[in-house]
């Protein structure tokens, strides 16, 4: 399946109590795909995004700290599937020169995939599903 890289846009409230939306936009066209989140993801991306520095460490932190742990490297993010209105990620990962996937929930793979600063990508089935179109 196709995959096309995607930048975080905003993070905005939800309509929900307590929710956020982080608004991934393509890159190359006015796609933009509205993934609700929690508030604790939405604050750490938001401080990543505007590099405000933590109080401390967290639990991306210290996750990505695990995952360097047992020497594999954060290639990407990718948003892979959306079923009955949920979506599914999966962190790309590179260990000893072998690349594998790992399952892991959307808002965590995006809070993990900011903080590392690495490219996040979207399939195109789940785009031509989900995503908004805006028009000029």
């Amino acid at each position: 399946m196709a995959r096309v890289e995607v930048v975080v846009d905003s993070v905005r409230p939800g309509m929900l109590k307590n929710s956020w939306a982080v608004i991934l936009k393509e890159k190359t066209a006015e796609r933009y795909l509205p993934v609700y989140i929690g508030s604790s993801q939405a604050d750490e991306i938001k401080r990543e995004l505007v590099s405000e520095l933590s109080s401390g460490l967290t639990d991306y932190d210290l996750s990505l700290v695990g995952i360097k742990a047992v020497s594999p490297k954060l290639e990407s993010v990718i948003i892979d599937r959306f079923t009955d209105g949920t979506f599914y990620a999966k962190l790309s990962l590179i260990q000893h020169d072998k690349p594998y996937e790992l399952d892991c929930p959307p808002a965590k793979a995006l809070t993990l995939g900011v903080k590392a600063e690495v490219p996040i990508f979207v399939d195109e089935a789940v785009l031509g599903k989900a995503a908004i179109t805006v028009k000029a």
